[in-house]
């Protein structure tokens, strides 16, 4: 149907841009069903009423239309469909810049009954500021400020707004791809409590989120200063009443556990008045950490005189506590909330004995939802990106936790579209054409995803697809190949050749200056990569290209990572001697290390006093993996470990699993809930600690 409407804007576009679109059309009933689409994101309402939100994530070249139900909503007569839409126009990790620009059509049963074009109108939004241009992350996009008093009705019927005019058109491609994946649900919100509160005063710093974070914040005992509500928290299941001594109260919210969701508002007072809102998953300051560095967990709302009623569904929170400062002395408080917005996959029923087992289980899932929307997400809090490595873990966990594998094969097929012009994927997906730092590994982890969900699903079309991608990430890589058989890192400033998030393997520098070098983690990937493209090939009835060959000459030079005396492979050749788990872990798995040689580094692996650096949470998986090689001689080893670690996140309050092992890591900012980190799934799976419920009747 969008080929008989046309691309339209309100004309030349800035970025951080609101534009509010509507139609009237008349329906007589039975179908109405709306497909659009548009860059950035959008909101669509009939008659006032939410129908719809969000997109799914897609590039210029490669757009993706959604289709959106309206039957219920709409009444026999005049309706007004109205659309807000968002152009970022900007590159993040999460967004590749494209044209501003929305495209509808609207069709009942005897055709269509509405379509974008000259006819619909159109303005700036006033409620959103335009152009406000603050970061939250370089991965999230921009924050906003929204001013309340400048909002208008304009999306029933029988509103007459001003400022409209009609839409320009545009010249933009018209091929569109449908939505590959069900569309985002929301749940009821989540209220939460009222876990600390009082009093605050603040500087004059630029951005919201860093006058929070440095604000002088004043205790206010609750019978003092909060009327309404029960419970030890004061529970926002009922209106409460907030009463300051000076103009600036403050509320710490406590959700109960990690969430991802969509800000809601729901408050009267008795002065227009400055709100500010910062959110995030880390309490141990006293406060949210509205501002670590460079990131900026923190949105502006100018609140009208009487009800506020608001919620933004153009961005996406993740974490436990919201902190929001009321720049006035009285509130009546209805909800500081989130509604959470979730994928709609069905859990696979699991019987699962051990209770501690379960409990670890169930939250590895729950990390998995969290991290979950169009496609999997290394963390909801701080990124919310989809990078290859992090979601080869999620996907290849999701398996046993999930039904149902199309997000699986639409989130594959999209990366396929972040070619770089060297052959290399770009970090993440969809990302800006500007964007450097590609992680070669990664690249080839996406070979490794591609077979696996094959081999899962027996859908070989996927690989078909995305194989000129898979061909151009392993020609990149052999490329490197030097005289002494092995492949040679990138040492390029703008490629980073990074391993993982611990003591010498996260991308070795000198004066700033990569330093070129022989690293076993990167010619380990190769092999398994090579060996699952191999593989594939087969199935399909295709050449390797030579990839079969090249690969044995490369796991042949291999051997010369190995150190006899200590009877374990250097992680390097080339630097200083750097013995890791990762490169034992993955020169076992990958074939290198065999016999003898294998049961030495195994042996070593299971040695709290091995002299290698430890293995991260995430990449544990490589480990364990090169453990099982071994069947399950090995297996109390790795359930001891899981328990450990799992555990002692457990026991420190966590609702899901964690970035790393330490919640203080990367400088305040790691996250608590992370996708890559639901290992126990994988691994209780493979010790058949996780039968599904049904086999058990």
């Amino acid at each position: 149907m969008l080929t008989k409407a046309n691309w339209i804007w309100r004309g030349e576009a800035r970025a951080d841009e609101y534009v509010q679109f509507y139609t009237d059309f008349e329906y007589t009933g039975g179908k109405c069903a709306l497909t659009l689409c548009a860059d950035s994101m959008f909101t669509v309402f009939l008659n006032g009423e939410l129908a719809g939100f969000g997109k799914y994530p897609d590039y210029p070249h490669y757009r993706i239309a959604d289709e959106i139900d309206l039957s219920a909503l709409a009444v026999r007569g005049k309706n007004r469909l109205a659309i807000v839409a968002y152009y970022i126009g900007t590159d993040f990790s999460t967004y590749y810049t494209g044209e501003a620009g929305l495209i509808f059509a609207l069709e009942g049963e005897e055709g269509l009954l509405a379509s974008s074009g000259s006819s619909t109108l159109c303005r700036l939004a006033p409620d959103y500021t335009q152009h406000f241009c603050k970061k939250i992350t370089i991965q999230l996009g921009f924050s906003f400020r929204y001013d309340a008093e400048k909002a208008d009705a304009w999306m029933r019927p029988e509103d007459n707004p001003a400022g409209f005019a009609p839409a320009k058109v545009k010249d933009l491609p018209k091929q569109f791809r449908p939505r590959p994946t069900k569309r985002l649900q929301l749940a009821p919100l989540i209220e939460g409590s009222i876990i600390q509160q009082g009093t605050f005063e603040e500087g004059n710093q630029p951005t919201a989120g860093e006058r929070m974070l440095r604000a002088a914040l004043a205790f206010v005992p609750p019978e003092e200063m909060l009327f309404g509500g029960h419970g030890p928290y004061f529970e926002l299941s009922a209106p409460i009443e907030l009463r300051a001594t000076k103009k600036g109260a403050y509320i710490i919210v406590d959700l109960g556990r990690e969430e991802a969701g969509y800000l809601h508002l729901d408050f009267d007072v008795s002065e227009a008045c400055e709100v500010e809102i910062a959110y995030g998953e880390h309490l141990v300051d006293g406060r949210v950490r509205s501002c670590i560095d460079d990131r900026n967990f923190s949105f502006e709302y100018r609140a009208k005189k009487g009800a506020n009623l608001f919620t933004d569904y153009f961005r996406r929170l993740g974490g436990r506590y919201l902190q929001i400062f009321f720049h006035t002395d009285r509130v009546l408080l209805r909800a500081a909330a989130v509604i959470p917005v979730f994928y709609p996959v069905e859990r696979r029923r699991k019987k699962i004995e051990n209770r501690l087992h379960r409990d670890i289980y169930d939250v590895s899932v729950r990390t998995l939802e969290l991290c979950l929307h169009d496609h999997y997400e290394d963390t909801p809090w701080r990124e919310q990106s989809f990078y290859t490595m992090d979601s080869r873990n999620q996907i290849l966990f999701g398996y046993t936790a999930f039904c149902g594998t199309d997000h699986v094969r639409a989130g594959l097929r999209l990366f396929a579209e972040a070619r770089r012009p060297d052959g290399l994927l770009m970090l993440c997906c969809p990302q800006g054409p500007n964007s450097d730092y590609p992680i070669p590994y990664f690249s080839l982890m996406y070979i490794i995803e591609v077979a696996e969900y094959v081999e899962y699903t027996g859908d070989a079309s996927l690989a078909e697809e995305v194989f000129s991608a898979m061909r151009g990430v392993l020609d990149a890589i052999e490329a490197r190949v030097r005289e002494n058989g092995l492949i040679a890192n990138f040492a390029d400033p703008k490629i980073w050749d990074f391993y993982e998030w611990t003591d010498g393997m996260e991308g070795y520098m000198v004066g700033g200056v990569p330093v070129p070098s022989y690293d076993a983690p990167l010619n380990a990937f190769y092999l398994l990569a090579a060996e699952k493209f191999v593989w594939l090939c087969k199935k399909l009835g295709r050449s390797d290209g030579g990839t079969a060959a090249r690969a044995e000459k490369v796991r042949e030079a291999c051997g010369q990572f190995y150190d006899e005396e200590k009877k374990l492979y250097k992680t390097f050749i080339g630097r200083p001697d750097h013995y890791s788990e990762l490169a034992n872990s993955l020169l076992v798995v990958s074939g290198v290390a065999q016999g003898a040689k294998a049961d030495a580094v195994l042996e070593m692996l299971v040695r709290k006093d091995n002299g290698m650096i430890g293995v991260s949470v995430s990449h544990s998986i490589f480990k364990y993996d090169a453990l099982f090689t071994r069947g399950n001689k090995y297996a109390d080893y790795i359930l001891n470990e899981i328990e450990d670690r799992f555990m002692r996140m457990l026991r420190a309050g966590a609702t899901s699993f964690w970035e790393t092992d330490l919640a203080s890591d990367f400088y305040r900012a790691g996250s608590l809930c992370h996708g890559w980190s639901s290992i126990p799934i994988y691994v209780f799976e493979k010790l058949g600690l996780c039968p599904d419920a049904e086999e058990e009747n």
